[in-house]
């Protein structure tokens, strides 16, 4: 299963790299790949992958998420 996400407030190349710290844990999460030009992250994952869980990772930083696919 791949879910692609626009991930707005991204403001430098470690941001992928704090959001996925952030991430980590969230249930099905298995690889990200960052496209800066386009401030996406594409989150693959299993069956259990939930972007609402993503969400409310995200939720106490400057990230906002939003389901593109």
């Amino acid at each position: 299963m791949e879910k692609k996400i626009l991930v707005s407030g991204l403001h430098c190349e470690n941001c992928p790299r704090h959001i996925a710290e952030l991430i980590k844990d969230a249930r099905g999460v298995e690889n990200l790949e960052k496209d800066m030009d386009k401030m996406t992250l594409t989150i693959s994952g299993n069956s259990d992958l939930d972007v609402n869980e993503i969400k409310e990772d995200l939720s106490s930083k400057p990230f906002t998420v939003e389901e593109l696919i």
